[in-house]
């Protein structure tokens, strides 16, 4: 999941809170809000302080959920590359 949808979901819609709201509380712009919620920005490290700072949830819990997005995506859409592996050579 997406920091954002989370962010939408956990946070946003059972506190009635606008994106307009949350860019007042973080200082931010609407338009990084917005961008993040929708899932075509990711997470920054600054952005994830920013929302420790607001919600109840650490800065590292947001870049974490941030990385396991990424990697889920990376892992889904690997490119067709054939890669060779590298194998350590023991010395006798």
């Amino acid at each position: 999941m997406h920091p954002g949808e989370y962010l939408s979901e956990v946070y946003l819609a059972p506190l009635g809170m606008t994106q307009s709201d949350l860019a007042r509380r973080l200082q931010v712009d609407q338009s990084s809000v917005s961008r993040v919620i929708a899932g075509k920005a990711d997470l920054s490290a600054e952005m994830a302080v920013r929302l420790s700072k607001v919600f109840d949830l650490s800065a590292e819990a947001w870049m974490d959920m941030q990385a396991t997005h990424g990697l889920m995506l990376a892992r889904k859409n690997p490119e067709k590359v054939v890669f060779e592996k590298a194998e350590l050579l023991v010395a006798q």
